[in-house]
């Protein structure tokens, strides 16, 4: 989800980001979104349901919005 849009609380421009711990230099977000029924250690080789998230944050007033990426964005 690279797209911006308005803030759903005060209109202001959304701008992506990613969040990242404090110790991690550079890369994408270490967290993903994984459905209720993903198993917890899935195994290599096998289709994984799980998502990237992408994060939007408001550079108006810092509202954050957190989406599942669809697969391939």
């Amino acid at each position: 989800m690279t797209e911006t849009h308005a803030c759903p609380k005060c209109g202001g421009e959304m701008a992506p980001g990613s969040l990242r711990d404090r110790g991690q230099y550079g890369g994408p977000s270490p967290y993903v979104w994984s459905p209720a029924d993903d198993d917890p250690f899935p195994l290599a080789k096998r289709p994984s349901k799980r998502l990237d998230i992408a994060l939007q944050r408001c550079r108006q007033c810092g509202y954050l919005e957190l989406y599942a990426a669809a697969p391939g964005e």
